[in-house]
């Protein structure tokens, strides 16, 4: 207990030394702005999950973000970048650049004051949780609902428009995820990730690309309601398809441990460059989020959201769900708020190989409750996030011999079935989390 009440001292005193402004600027000359910014997260997990082989009891410590950038403008032109460190940015592909947003705004001015060209790499803008900025949450992680439909960074352009209170972007990406190197290999095309997102904002957001999952220092009530669209026909490449190739940053519909069909061959076998197949990914959903300013630094905040997606090759084709509904209520150094989120999986979710089907538990509901607790040390320059997410009809892997893995932290380990004496199960998994954020 003295050794905590030390560590959060020595925090507090750190966060006295933190600037109060939106990062720190480092040029400001009329003609070039560039603001220095960055984030470290310490997250520790506790989690307890039924194992047959190991503890039931599981705890964790790790350097969740490790973040640095630079943003501004050069005269008319805004820009931003942003790169992560550590174990976050160790994707296990072959570039590892850890680079997140590399992107500039460019003005057209056929589309009057408020509308630019989005060019670089940046956040598909699809799904309000999707879009938050993980520094600015009231809990530890994205919620269970975000597996389905998380469409993480891309490259790409978009074009942007504001007029009043309505706003809307359509972009087109490559498909492919971040940091992918040039490799010029045969193609047969298919048609690019395009995202349209479009809806009221009245000053809740800052724009459809930064979005805050909590606003502590609200001046005035508001809301904004989006709806988002989403599709894509898969591009053959070389040896495999563009979805397939990622290596980092998948959504459930594009994983190959979720989705048998789009790595699939005949009879279910792994495919190779002559049986690989395009496959067609889309989604569509919605979202909206109201918060109210009680007076006298009291906030109440909500938010919902729901989306449904699928894939479609000649193989085969399934279908994925989500929805969520989180409030808060905020009394200034503290939150308390409660988040609801809902999985919904098709029932030919499953592991495939060699035409034999390897996990049919795969595809019914998964629950999530999370309660959670935010100590605004030094607003969100510095702050404490307790959470407890409750996971319910979680599917649970187990390999042989080793231990039970939970599917929403190892989805690869549904391989494991197929060894003897694997299996999958249904639990309930409980999990709780502290989070301590410093940030500049």
């Amino acid at each position: 207990m003295k050794l905590m009440i030390r560590t959060v001292a020595a925090a507090a005193l750190l966060g006295a030394l933190l600037p109060s402004a939106h990062g720190l600027t480092i040029v400001d000359n009329g003609k070039l702005k560039m603001d220095l910014h960055g984030r470290g997260q310490m997250i520790g997990v506790g989690q307890i999950v039924p194992d047959p082989v190991r503890d039931h009891g599981r705890v964790y410590l790790f350097m969740k973000q490790s973040r640095l950038g630079v943003s501004g403008m050069y005269d008319d032109v805004k820009y931003e970048t942003q790169f992560s460190f550590g174990g976050e940015s160790a994707n296990g592909s072959n570039t590892d650049l850890g680079m997140l947003d590399f992107v500039a705004d460019i003005p057209v001015a056929p589309m009057g004051e408020n509308g630019s060209l989005k060019v670089g790499q940046f956040r598909v803008p699809y799904s309000r949780e999707g879009l938050t900025d993980r520094g600015y949450m009231n809990f530890g992680e994205r919620s269970l609902a975000n597996l389905a439909s998380y469409q993480t960074r891309d490259y790409g352009l978009a074009l942007q428009k504001y007029s009043g209170n309505f706003a809307g972007t359509l972009g087109i990406f490559s498909g492919g995820g971040r940091d992918v190197p040039q490799r010029y290999l045969p193609e047969r095309l298919g048609w690019p990730e395009t995202v349209l997102r479009v809806g009221y904002n009245d000053g809740i957001d800052e724009d459809i690309y930064h979005v805050k999952g909590t606003d502590i220092e609200l001046k005035r009530s508001g809301k904004a309601v989006f709806f988002n669209a989403l599709y894509m026909q898969d591009t053959l490449i070389g040896h495999n398809a563009v979805a397939n190739l990622r290596t980092i940053d998948k959504n459930l519909l594009i994983d190959s441990n979720y989705n048998p069909f789009i790595g699939a061959g005949p009879a279910g076998a792994a495919a190779n460059a002559r049986t690989q197949q395009r496959g067609n990914i889309w989604f569509v959903g919605g979202d909206a989020v109201v918060r109210r300013l009680l007076g006298n630094g009291h906030i109440l905040e909500a938010e919902v959201e729901g989306n449904w997606g699928g894939y479609q090759n000649r193989y085969g084709s399934l279908h994925i769900g989500n929805a969520r509904g989180q409030v808060a209520y905020t009394a200034m150094p503290y939150q308390i708020g409660v988040r609801y989120a809902a999985l919904f999986m098709d029932k030919n979710a499953n592991y495939l190989t060699g035409g034999k089907r390897y996990s049919p538990s795969l595809g019914s509901t998964v629950h999530e409750v999370a309660p959670s607790l935010t100590w605004y040390i030094k607003k969100h320059h510095l702050k404490l996030v307790a959470d407890a997410p409750i996971y319910l009809n979680m599917p649970v892997f187990v390999e042989p011999g080793v231990g039970a893995y939970v599917f929403a932290d190892q989805p690869g380990q549904v391989t494991y079935l197929q060894s003897a004496g694997g299996n999958v199960k249904r639990h309930a998994v409980f999990t709780g989390r502290m989070l301590l954020q410093f940030m500049f």
